[in-house]
């Protein structure tokens, strides 16, 4: 899914799985009550989770020690 993302298909379900992932980096939801929310299943969040973290670490995203 997180490919599809960064190759621009902003399907309903990834757009639903990137607010998820962002209510869940600010705190708003946990995992269980943001795929309840969005009627996600919590794997296809981690996933994309996953994937976006691992897309960060080998091209250099957020990295927040060189700053």
């Amino acid at each position: 899914m997180f490919e599809d993302y960064m190759q621009g298909k902003l399907t309903p379900e990834i757009q639903a799985v990137m607010r998820a992932a962002s209510d869940i980096a600010s705190d708003v939801y946990s995992l269980r009550e943001a795929a309840k929310f969005y009627q996600l299943s919590p794997e296809s969040i981690v996933r994309f989770i996953r994937e976006s973290a691992e897309y960060d670490i080998v091209f250099g995203g957020s990295d927040d020690t060189n700053k």
